[in-house]
């Protein structure tokens, strides 16, 4: 276009006064059809171009109102091919679904449960959508990101269930236990000789999952709060409901005479009261895997009035503890004995020690975490969220676990070589 205006310009400029002298006429004939050729040229571009601007001020008109009303094609349903300034664009929705899922799940769950959010419990267009193909579309309601940070907090703070490997079919979940090679173990044969057929002992258990349940109450002097403030104190509180009851279920798990550890393994110190360094090694030495990969090693677990009563009093001969104060980025860490790691595990009994392979811990997440609000309806106008997961798991080795009691009832505390 500029290119043109310039030639047109130079025309115009050349017979401004007249015909210049020297130019012939057919010359000058070439020149008025050629000012006529540009003219027609520039309009017909001009009017290209007020018709283009025109079409891209319609198509985001198009598209805002599209994206008000939620009727836009979401980003990643359109084709890469297309795009916005091609001819028949379609209309693109970007709008980040999933954290307008986010913010419509949060927002009914408040409404739910009586809370009334700053700013207003009402979906937009977009969240509105987004939670109802949140519900539609999902095994689980709750948003992926709000579920993974629960567990991610679940695991930090429930010390045994966070370290226990764990799946998550959604229906069936056998525990097949290696309880024991009843002959054939890895052993020296003589030169051209088949190895001896070895035996493992297997059985087979089916978990149907136990439901753990959790109520997080909020007074209704304290119910507004912002939709992140909502959001960080619901994640926080059902997590840390759930890590208790979740923890707790596992050491139930242990001390289960079909999936638990084996009654052998349960053994109490030679003098009672006292932690001997003879007691702790033979703990360990009653652990096994059957060749099950562990790659986590050997844990001991205890909650902190028997890790610093009587696993940190056990001495050699020279008064020199056994025991390493060594931290590291997991809390629960309090140090090692032995080489072994020592973790604080509060769903432990005073005088209990639990020492074994978290790896071999086989559980299964059937469902959840699921959150759900309601009122409370005795007088206390309490918004209650009720925390919920279906989880079952079992020791894959009965051996894989030792238990060494103290002696609960000792209200003093002392270790020995």
């Amino acid at each position: 276009m500029d290119e043109l205006l310039k030639e047109l310009q130079a025309l115009l400029d050349k017979y401004k006064d007249g015909t210049p002298d020297g130019t012939t006429d057919e010359e000058a004939k070439q020149d008025e059809e050629r000012m006529a050729e540009l003219t027609e040229t520039i309009e017909r571009m001009a009017k290209e171009q007020k018709d283009a601007a025109q079409k891209r001020t319609a198509t985001v008109a198009a598209a805002r109102s599209a994206i008000e009303s939620g009727t836009a094609t979401r980003v990643d349903n359109v084709p890469l091919a297309r795009s916005a300034s091609a001819a028949g664009a379609v209309v693109r929705d970007v709008t980040d679904y999933d954290a307008a899922a986010k913010r419509g799940w949060l927002k009914e769950l408040a409404t739910r449960s009586g809370l009334q959010l700053i700013g207003g419990n009402d979906l937009t267009t977009q969240e509105r959508a987004a939670f109802t193909a949140l519900t539609t579309n999902t095994d689980a309601v709750v948003p992926k990101e709000i579920q993974g940070q629960i567990i991610s907090l679940v695991d930090s703070s429930a010390v045994l269930f966070g370290d226990a490997s764990r799946s998550t079919f959604k229906h069936q979940f056998e525990l097949v236990r290696h309880t024991g090679i009843a002959q054939g173990d890895a052993a020296q044969t003589d030169e051209g000789k088949a190895p001896t057929d070895e035996k493992n002992e297997f059985d087979t258990i089916g978990l149907v999952g136990v439901e753990i349940k959790k109520t997080v109450k909020l007074s209704r002097k304290m119910a507004v709060q912002s939709i992140d403030g909502f959001e960080n104190w619901l994640i926080a509180e059902v997590a840390a409901r759930i890590a208790v009851a979740a923890n707790a279920f596992v050491h139930s798990r242990l001390d289960d005479a079909n999936l638990g550890m084996a009654a052998a393994n349960k053994i109490s110190v030679a003098k009672s009261g006292t932690l001997t360094k003879t007691d702790i090694v033979k703990a360990f030495g009653l652990l096994k895997t059957f060749a099950n990969p562990a790659p986590k090693g050997s844990i001991v677990y205890a909650n902190s009035n028997t890790i610093w009563n009587y696993i940190a009093m056990v001495e050699d001969g020279n008064k020199r503890s056994y025991f390493v104060d060594e931290k590291s980025d997991d809390p629960a860490v309090q140090g090692r004995i032995f080489g072994r790691i020592v973790k604080q595990d509060d769903a432990c009994a005073d005088g209990v020690i639990k020492v074994g392979y978290p790896d071999l811990i086989k559980g299964n997440a059937f469902d959840g975490v699921d959150v759900s609000g309601y009122v409370a309806t005795d007088g206390t106008q309490n918004h209650c969220f009720d925390g919920y997961l279906l989880y079952d798991c079992g020791l894959a080795v009965p051996q894989a676990f030792a238990q060494l009691t103290i002696n609960a009832a000792s209200t003093g505390g002392g270790g020995t070589e």
